[in-house]
């Protein structure tokens, strides 16, 4: 394609132009070009200035003078809105409280007031409005004139302060029509014949299309595709570029799928310093504070190896004794769950002064105190030796800049102190952009319409739909939206930027989505009209998706493209880990008998396996995962504390039974209304005792009382028909059998006499705050929970177990099992759990723990990635 933009501008460069282009970046693209591809080889450097810089050059030079910055306006609206001000439209006078809200959107007003008022756009306004803005203006001005501020956004610029010019160097504005101020500031400056406009050649056909996808993924896989093959092609990084109109939310996507793609990415614009490590350590430990101390802050916080902490044991030891306190939320006044659940007393001490050490540092009133607390907390709890980020960038000493400023600012403008100062810095750094100073090489990715103007060999621009596209200048922004575009004075250059980016200088890939996460869009206008949409292109040669590739690879087809180096490697560990036969699977042999012996416990001075019901149920389920709990000691670790503890509130259940029935002994149907009475009396002490007077929070709390403080009395109408002048005799008792090959135990709910004192026939009560999990026996057996205290209590108590139930405090039923006349049930029960006893016991002596892999019994298996059947490695 002809070369249409080098042609254009090297031009001017030529007829001895210092060429004027709408930005920096085009400045220095064209700059490098005509070095590289002119006869010339050479250009200085002074040849090729923004416009910024050229509109620059006729404005007032202040000696004594500072430029006023966000911080200035905010801290002089922070103390106007601290004393009378008379504003009524911008902030409303009964809601004091609400202020600090408006106080950053009035502050970015400011810059706005002078051509407000003097472009007559005041009718235009509503009265209280029109008040405000006078307001506003009258008090900005003497603040700037007061304490030696200059507003740059009122400057006007003037031939009179560049005398030095005069004509003797001319000036060429390239692209102007891409530039809304330019034909403004020429007739504002007279007009002068050495300032030239270069107009921006146009093509009789266009020689691009705006390819449409469905979704944003489409969009950036097809991109990547195209940019892999050049790559592959031979084609260099720096001949390619990226534009994107919509750079917040499609540059996150486009780093991680080039990253996968292992194309290379130099992004230019710069992320919020909050994003990094070093700013996401100050903003974090904000949220804290503000969540009172809240355990998910706490988790985000103290678990993030970004920071150097000095002792993150401690930190991982108070995070866990948390979640098993199923501690929710702190307080900065009155009763702390945090103080009040943990146990552990160094904890709780390093606790408290850990709270003491962020709240005093986030109530900081002067940037030299919120430093001296900064640095104490890092000395506490951070590592001796100095922090300073991650490796690569520089963003900790970028956030201690931005607190001289700070600094600065409120030293210039005369205050001592501002409360809240950290909230403060940290929407200051919000505002900001981080660039980091070292470049890494790579393909060129620039916000839209920077790269309009460029000519590239290879252009792609991305997310180019209607909304993202438009470049409109506003002068009058400050105006309400009900004003008409025309007396807004609006700017539009959207148009002139599409023109720009299509003309000649290489291939040029313009390209949109019509669905994302934020909703559906439309493409611009601009190409509905000309007819210049498309659905896919064609010729263009792409390599094949690596990743389609790979799926099609799985399926036994055949790959169409060459796997990525990323992909490469991935695999390549892959066959050397995972993939790699290991001599320790024993998944599918049995495991060394030297491991045998670690399985046993010495119970009276021999060596025998322990057996509890639990374990049972889980080897026969799968020998393996059994395994993985009793010989490879993995314990799953949780460190979500759900809004409500299902676990606390069966031990709550748990103890109002025992209490209840410890304390009559024998039930008397006659004395049901009493025991409802008094069951009440223990459900509230005993809520008390679990969670205090307010715990575990006022909500579920409620939801506690409503739910289950009526329904555990169902229990007496139950009792009633089966239990009634019964006996309990056991609560909560762990009992043991033990033989030459196993100790087999179970700790009971509960244990009733049936014919005390003579007799020996007994009933075993199981409680189950939501359902039974059976409710009969079949072959096989659902549990063994239920045979192991038959068989404990015929043993150690020398009695029979002719009634085994659960009671769902849910259902308020109980739900008998067997009773007294299911002779061939009990006696079901006992074969098959001496058949189960043995084959666990001979199975653990020759050590045979191999999988029994089912659809059933993985599903929910917490063990899989240990197992790693039914598991794919991707």
């Amino acid at each position: 394609m002809e070369q249409i933009k080098r042609t254009y501008v090297s031009k001017a460069f030529d007829e001895g132009y210092t060429c004027v282009f709408p930005n920096e970046v085009s400045a220095r693209f064209y700059l490098v070009d005509y070095a590289l591809h002119s006869c010339k080889k050479a250009i200085l450097q002074d040849r090729a200035i923004s416009f910024d810089t050229f509109r620059a050059r006729f404005l007032p030079h202040h000696e004594n003078e500072l430029p006023s910055n966000t911080v200035v306006r905010e801290l002089f609206v922070a103390r106007l809105l601290r004393e009378p001000h008379g504003l009524s439209y911008f902030i409303n006078q009964e809601y004091p409280e609400a202020n600090g809200r408006f106080s950053r959107y009035i502050a970015s007003l400011l810059p706005l007031l002078q051509k407000a008022i003097e472009e007559d756009s005041l009718a235009l306004m509503p009265r209280q409005m029109q008040s405000d803005v006078l307001i506003l203006y009258h008090e900005y001005s003497q603040f700037l004139a007061t304490h030696g501020y200059f507003e740059p956004n009122y400057e006007k610029p003037s031939l009179s302060y560049e005398p030095e010019n005069r004509g003797e160097i001319k000036y060429r504005i390239l692209f102007f029509e891409t530039i809304g101020e330019a034909r403004s500031l020429w007739e504002t400056l007279g007009s002068p014949a050495w300032i030239t406009f270069g107009e921006t050649p146009s093509l009789p056909q266009y020689p691009a299309k705006l390819e449409v996808f469905g979704n944003f993924m489409q969009e950036l896989h097809a991109t990547l595709r195209r940019i892999r093959n050049l790559l592959a092609e031979g084609i260099p990084a720096r001949d390619i570029v990226i534009g994107c109109a919509s750079p917040s939310t499609m540059l996150p996507s486009l780093e991680q799928e080039a990253w996968l793609y292992d194309i290379p990415l130099s992004v230019s614009e710069g992320k919020s310093p909050l994003l990094y490590p070093s700013g996401r350590f100050l903003s974090r430990l904000k949220t804290v504070d503000d969540e009172t101390f809240s355990l998910e802050s706490m988790k985000a916080l103290l678990l993030d190896t970004g920071f150097p902490w000095r002792d993150l044991t401690t930190q991982r030891n108070l995070i866990a004794s948390a979640v098993k306190s199923a501690v929710v939320q702190g307080s900065l006044r009155g009763a702390d769950q945090w103080q009040e659940q943990i146990q552990d007393f160094s904890l709780i001490k390093w606790y408290k002064d850990f709270k003491r050490s962020v709240h005093d540092l986030c109530a900081s009133s002067d940037i030299d105190e919120l430093r001296r607390k900064l640095n104490h907390f890092q000395d506490t709890y951070f590592i001796d030796s100095q922090w300073t980020g991650t490796e690569g960038e520089d963003v900790y000493s970028f956030c201690l800049d931005a607190m001289e400023n700070i600094k600065t600012a409120m030293k210039g403008c005369e205050v001592k102190s501002y409360p809240g100062i950290f909230t403060f810095l940290l929407n200051n750094l919000d505002s900001k952009l981080y660039v980091p100073q070292q470049k890494k090489e790579g393909v060129a990715v620039y916000a839209w319409p920077l790269t309009a103007t460029l000519g590239p060999k290879y252009h792609f621009v991305l997310s180019l739909d209607h909304e993202s596209s438009q470049c409109i200048d506003k002068p009058l922004a400050l105006l309400p939206r009900t004003v008409e575009g025309k007396l807004r004075k609006e700017i539009d250059t959207t148009e002139a930027n599409f023109r720009s980016a299509m003309l000649g200088g290489g291939q040029v890939f313009l390209s949109c989505h019509t669905s994302s996460y934020e909703g559906e869009v439309l493409p611009p206008s601009f190409f509905i009209e000309r007819d210049l949409v498309c659905q896919k292109r064609d010729a263009i040669k792409e390599l094949g998706d690596p990743f389609e590739s790979e799926n099609l690879l799985w399926g036994g087809q055949l790959i169409q493209a060459k796997a990525t180096k990323l992909q490469s490697h991935w695999f390549d560990r892959a066959l050397k880990t995972v993939l790699a036969p290991r001599q320790d699977d024993f998944t599918r042999k049995p495991v060394p008998l030297s491991c045998v012996p670690a399985l046993k416990q010495n119970v009276g001075e021999v060596f025998v396996l322990q057996i509890s019901p639990t374990s049972l149920d889980l080897f026969l389920r799968c020998p393996y995962a059994w395994a993985c709990k009793y010989l490879y000691k993995a314990d799953q670790m949780d460190f979500q504390v759900p809004a409500i503890d299902h676990r606390a509130i069966g031990s709550l259940l748990h103890s109002i039974y025992e209490e209840f029935f410890s304390t009559i002994e024998y039930f008397d149907p006659m004395k049901k209304e009493l025991y409802r009475k008094q069951l009440l009396a223990i459900f509230d002490s005993q809520l008390l005792s679990f969670f205090g007077e307010n715990g575990p929070n006022p909500p579920t709390r409620a939801w506690i009382v409503s739910e289950y403080r009526q329904a555990c009395t169902a229990i007496l109408d139950q009792e009633e028909a089966l239990f009634a002048d019964c006996k309990s005799v056991g609560f909560e008792q762990t009992l043991r059998y033990t033989t030459d090959s196993y100790s087999l135990y179970g700790r009971i709910d509960r244990i009733i006499s049936l014919d005390f004192p003579q007799g020996k026939q007994y009933a075993v009560i199981d409680y189950k705050k939501g359902e039974a999990p059976y409710t009969k026996i079949t072959d096989p057996l659902a549990s063994y929970q239920l045979p192991v205290y038959r068989m404990l209590v015929g043993k150690e108590l020398g009695g029979e177990v002719v009634n085994a139930s659960y009671f769902s405090v849910k259902k308020g039923m109980y739900s008998v099992i067997w009773n007294e006349e299911d002779t061939d049930i009990m006696r079901f029960c006992d074969e098959e759990l001496e058949k189960r006893l043995f084959e666990i016991v001979n199975a653990v002596n020759e050590g045979h723990f191999e999988a029994t892999p089912s659809k059933e019994h993985c599903k929910t298996c917490v063990y899989r990635q240990i197992c790693r059947r039914r598991y794919a490695t991707r």
